[in-house]
C-alpha cells in the first residue's frame, strides 16, 4: 500500500491553534503600540510646528509666542500696530489639544512653568520665537504617565530644537 504525502487533520489543527495563540498575544499588545505611536506623532508635530514658527519669524520678521498647557498648546503673533499678542487660529498654528492621556510640561530658562488651562490671551507667552533667530531656552516634556513614557524637546536659545533621550543626552 502506498502512503500519501500531506498533512493530517491533527497537524493542521495544531498549527491553527499555535497561530491563534500568537495572534492573541499580538492583538493584546496593540493598544500600547498605538499609544506610543500617538506620543511619537505628537512629538514630531510639536517639533515641526516650533521649527516652522522659528523659520517664519526669521523670514517674515515677526515675533511668535508659544503657550503650553497640560492638555494642549497654542501659538501667538505679536501685533506691532495694536501692541499686543494675538492668538493664531489659522493652520498650521491653530490651537491644539493633545490626545487623551498625553500631558505636556514645560521648563523655561531652568524654571518649572506652572501650566493651567487659563484663557488669558493678553499675557506674554512664556516661550518666544524672535525674528532675530533667538528663542527662549526651554524644555518641553510630552508624557504618557500611564505608560511611563516621555519625550523631552530642548532649546538652548540659539540652535535647533532637539529631542533629549531618556538618559538626558541629546
Amino acid at each position: 500500500m502506498k502512503r500519501r504525502a500531506g498533512f493530517t487533520l491533527i497537524e493542521i489543527l495544531v498549527v491553527l491553534f499555535i497561530v491563534s495563540i500568537m495572534t492573541g498575544i499580538v492583538v493584546a499588545r496593540l493598544p500600547r503600540f498605538s499609544k506610543t505611536g500617538d506620543l511619537d506623532t505628537e512629538a514630531r508635530r510639536l517639533q515641526q510646528l516650533l521649527g516652522m514658527a522659528k523659520q517664519d519669524a526669521l523670514l517674515e520678521a515677526n515675533e511668535y509666542g508659544f503657550k503650553p498647557e497640560h492638555t494642549g498648546y497654542r501659538f501667538y503673533i505679536y501685533d506691532d500696530a495694536a501692541q499686543k499678542w494675538t492668538p493664531l487660529a489659522d493652520r498650521p498654528f491653530q490651537p491644539r489639544q493633545l490626545e487623551d492621556g498625553i500631558q505636556l510640561d514645560a521648563q523655561v530658562e531652568d524654571t518649572d512653568l506652572k501650566l493651567g488651562d487659563s484663557k488669558n490671551d493678553k499675557a506674554v507667552p512664556p516661550i518666544l520665537l524672535l525674528s532675530s533667530g533667538e528663542t527662549t531656552p526651554f524644555q518641553l516634556t510630552l508624557s504618557l504617565p500611564a505608560e511611563h513614557l516621555s519625550r523631552t524637546l530642548v532649546a538652548d536659545g540659539y540652535g535647533a530644537f532637539e529631542w533629549q533621550d531618556e538618559t538626558g543626552t541629546q
